[in-house]
């Protein structure tokens, strides 16, 4: 049966998200000021973009293992990786970009030479799912 894990999100991640959001929705604002032509291309483009991708990111970041992959979902972004693929995890806090909300990540090194960061919030429990299912692939 699949199990979802929700990111860990930290404080700072989580303001500057919502702080973006704010400051885009602020110059959204100051946009009302451009010509109609004008205006509306750069409503069309600063709401859902900058307003919205950010939030829809803090919100959906979650990580799901079912018998066979590892499924990772970050607003509009997908990843998923197969559990015979993974090669190496390891913990760190590198601050690369990824669908992790926290410095407390999970480095996932799979097939090919790629690497993905996680951070569930239950990381040990998630852990100990992803290696119970991989071991069972064996």
């Amino acid at each position: 049966m699949p199990r979802t894990y929700d990111s860990k999100i930290d404080g700072f991640v989580a303001l500057a998200f919502c702080g973006l959001a704010l400051a885009l929705s602020l110059a959204i604002g100051t946009v009302l000021t451009l010509p109609t032509p004008e205006r509306l291309l750069v409503l069309l483009i600063l709401g859902p973009v900058g307003v919205g991708l950010p939030l829809w990111t803090l919100l959906t970041t979650r990580y799901t293992i079912d018998g066979t992959s590892l499924h990772v979902r970050s607003g509009p972004f997908r990843w998923t990786i197969p559990l015979r693929d993974i090669r190496l995890i390891t913990p760190t806090r590198d601050l690369t970009s990824s669908p992790a909300l926290s410095l407390d990540r999970l480095r996932i090194e799979y097939s090919g030479g790629r690497v993905l960061l996680v951070s569930p919030r239950e990381k040990d429990t998630f852990l100990r799912d992803l290696q119970d299912r991989r071991a069972h692939l064996v």
